[in-house]
């Protein structure tokens, strides 16, 4: 019972774990090909010279991002940015230093964040106080960060400023956001304000197809919330087959109904913790050992979810077991 059980707890727990560590993954790898830009940004252009001032954009709108490109070669691409929030613990575990923060814009100051080529490259420079500087358009940037990722190299030769830092309008802004809500909100204000046309980025220049899309994503959280649910019901009739014996014997012994669910829950329990502490040991050695270096998180709460769950599961499939079979004995216990 011991094998048979721990089997199916280690495949529950690995099915789990490696799909949020490959859902996390894909995230990751999608917002890197894109230049930090979520896939629900959308691209305004501007048809005529009547465009939004950035600081009165972003102060009527919270939660969203303001971004445009500045420059691009084969060598480099410089973005400018300004935000009304601070990046996700996603897109920070990218970063060596510091990212842009929504409290430092429209303050007169020069700020960078580079990729590792363009902070190797001749564009930025050390001063005599050892502060790296990033050159661009005459102006001289603080590097406050470096993009910093094992994953992917498309971010290498991007460099992020601070769009404030340039006194013109542009005809073509991205707008993202903290949800699709705030964004959606923002875009239809300046369609009613300006001729604009709009582009979705998810349709257009997007990359992410070759990743994955949403269709993708809703069929493999169907097949993997089928196969939890059918490796649970197997947990729990592979536990009823191996107790169903024992809880006949305690019945005709007379043992009370309580004290016979309390009895096989125990040891479920003490099962339970065995196999998830040995299981949460091997992932934080494989985290630390390799997972780490990819950004990925340290998944702890889907373990104690899955650990409670099965649980209560087991608890309820025992029960209706014994609620069921309760007519098919005696007052004392005997069929």
């Amino acid at each position: 019972f011991v094998l048979g059980f721990s089997t199916i707890i280690v495949m529950l727990f690995v099915l789990i774990i490696s799909y949020i560590s490959y859902i996390e993954f894909v995230d990751l790898q999608i917002i890197t090909s894109n230049s930090l830009i979520s896939d629900k940004a959308v691209t305004v252009i501007f048809k005529d010279d009547n465009t939004p001032d950035i600081k009165k954009l972003l102060s009527s709108y919270p939660d969203i991002t303001v971004l445009a490109k500045l420059f691009y070669n084969p060598e480099i691409q410089v973005w400018g940015l300004c935000s009304n929030y601070n990046l996700d613990n996603k897109i920070n575990k990218l970063i060596k230093g510091s990212f842009f923060r929504k409290n430092e814009f429209f303050k007169n100051d020069l700020k960078a964040v580079v990729g590792k080529n363009v902070l190797n490259s001749n564009s930025c420079f050390e001063d005599e106080e050892g502060k790296r500087f990033f050159e661009f358009i005459n102006n001289n940037y603080e590097v406050i960060g470096y993009i910093h990722s094992d994953i992917s190299n498309m971010l290498d030769n991007t460099a992020f400023v601070n769009l404030d830092s340039f006194d013109v309008k542009f005809n073509r802004l991205i707008i993202d956001g903290l949800s699709k809500q705030c964004i959606d909100t923002a875009i239809k204000s300046i369609q009613n304000d300006y001729n604009v046309n709009i582009v979705k980025e998810d349709n257009s220049n997007f990359i992410q197809r070759y990743l994955f899309n949403d269709t993708d994503k809703q069929i493999l959280n169907t097949l993997i919330i089928i196969f939890i649910i059918v490796l649970i019901l197997l947990l729990s009739v592979f536990t009823l087959y191996y107790y169903n014996e024992e809880i006949k014997v305690m019945r005709i012994l007379g043992i009370s109904f309580k004290r016979i669910l309390f009895d096989l829950f125990k040891n479920i329990i003490a099962l339970m913790i065995v196999n998830t502490t040995f299981l949460i040991t091997i992932y934080s050695i494989a985290y630390y050992s390799f997972l780490k270096n990819i950004h990925l998180s340290f998944n702890i709460f889907p373990s104690i979810l899955l650990f409670i769950s099965i649980l209560v599961f087991i608890g309820l499939a025992i029960y209706l077991f014994m609620l069921l079979s309760n007519k098919s004995f005696y007052k004392n216990g005997v069929k």
